[in-house]
């Protein structure tokens, strides 16, 4: 009786050091699995989204994640951003999805993981120009000089769209590259005709309505292209890094959509608390506390991927001979396959 006993305890300590070796290795094959350093652009003065959640729950979601992050000062917009993460520069690239497609179109090999912003029907977006501006209406853009933020991209194809919507042509006005921070004084001291930004809203846009001075040309709001909320631009890797660190992407873009999803509820009950935080850090950072008055967070709800996002900008640059018909598809572009919030 004692033999079994003795067996019996043996096989009890046999089972608690299983279970707590057990234990510690998947807590460190957890961490482990995010421990790839990630090469993160950022720009210094602007608050990342784990910082803003730190501030205010005091949760370090990059370290629950195990995400190492190297911030890399951004290259800028458009197409050095894009060589950047193509040369290695960067590990992590955040573009809308026309710069996605065309990308991807002549052979670059990154994919998008998961979205970054969003269109609403509540979002305040559009053409602006000056209150007492001759234009009323998007006919009236015609032979008009536009600011956008970055030729060839988003705010331009969008623009096109509410031309030909109107009977123009994208020739029917001259379009004008101009920072987004610039966009405002280039429109007040008459440099151009109307300002589009990214033509979707933002701190930058709402900061301008605040002003005063300035009106929104009607039907340029952006949810007026879709007409249902969708996502706009993606945050993703190269293929070899995919390939090369799959948990490192999976915790990666956990560590984000937790993050955006704590920001969201925190704003939905006190707004005023999270524009806080967003100030403090703003200040912290040396940038424009202005902007966090006009902080808003991105939708969780606007921001999974869906195949319909993606097509129809596919289908658009079928129409206008930027690409073959099936040269594309969305699953070219993106995958949810590390989003582990996508059926959720």
């Amino acid at each position: 009786m004692a033999k079994k006993n003795s067996l019996a305890w043996l096989w009890i300590i046999l089972v608690l050091v299983a279970v707590v070796v057990g234990f510690f290795w998947f807590k460190k094959a957890k961490l482990d699995s995010g421990g790839v350093t990630i090469k993160y652009p950022q720009t210094p003065t602007t608050p990342t989204p784990w910082e803003i959640v730190q501030k205010l729950t005091g949760r370090d979601i990059l370290k629950e994640e195990g995400v190492h992050l190297d911030f890399v000062p951004a290259a800028g917009a458009g197409v050095p951003t894009y060589e950047a993460l193509l040369s290695g520069l960067y590990d992590v690239g955040l573009f809308d999805w026309t710069g996605w497609i065309n990308v991807i179109a002549r052979g670059g090999k990154i994919k998008a993981v998961y979205a970054g912003a969003g269109v609403t029907k509540i979002e305040k977006s559009g053409i602006l120009v000056l209150d007492n501006s001759d234009i009323h209406s998007i006919k009236d853009l015609k032979g008009k000089t536009i600011a956008v933020n970055i030729l060839g991209l988003g705010a331009e194809y969008t623009i096109d769209i509410f031309l030909q919507k109107s009977g123009l042509l994208p020739s029917d006005v001259q379009l004008l590259q101009v920072p987004m921070e610039n966009e405002e004084e280039a429109l007040r001291t008459k440099q151009v005709d109307a300002a589009a930004g990214t033509s979707g809203g933002g701190t930058w846009f709402d900061l301008a309505l605040g002003r005063g001075g300035v009106r929104i040309i009607p039907g340029t709001n952006r949810y007026n292209i879709y007409g249902h909320d969708t996502s706009i631009l993606a945050v993703g890797f190269r293929d070899d890094f995919i390939q090369a660190h799959p948990d490192a992407v999976r915790h990666f873009v956990t560590a984000a959509e937790t993050a955006k999803r704590i920001i969201w509820d925190a704003f939905q009950k006190n707004p005023e608390q999270v524009r806080k935080v967003a100030e403090d850090l703003t200040t912290e950072k040396g940038g424009n506390p202005l902007l966090a008055k006009y902080y808003l967070p991105v939708s969780p709800n606007a921001t999974i991927i869906r195949d319909g996002d993606i097509q129809f900008w596919i289908d658009l640059f079928v129409q206008n001979g930027k690409l073959k018909p099936g040269q594309l598809k969305p699953s070219d572009i993106y995958t949810n396959e590390f989003n582990s919030f996508v059926n959720n």
